[in-house]
């Protein structure tokens, strides 16, 4: 598991993420891998996703870091250490 040290302000293409409870916008990362049952060739074994637990209240939202012309769609800005 990886986890950024720091509270951080997320942008997913480009749009802030709010907490879906409390409206929260500062949030701690964990990085989380989900082994999945194989069921067809083109599924991968593991799964990866960014973890996000607001600051205020805990709500924990989980997205998957995806790139497209290098360009990842998850922006970490660091408010705090």
């Amino acid at each position: 598991m990886v986890r950024r040290r720091g509270i951080f302000e997320i942008e997913v293409i480009g749009i802030p993420l709010h907490c879906t409870l409390c409206g929260g916008t500062t949030f701690f990362h964990r990085e989380v891998y989900i082994d999945l049952k194989q069921t067809a060739k083109d599924i991968p074994n593991q799964l990866t996703l960014q973890s996000f637990a607001c600051e205020l209240c805990s709500t924990t939202q989980l997205i998957q870091e995806q790139s497209h012309h290098d360009k990842p769609n998850i922006v970490y800005i660091e408010v705090d250490s």
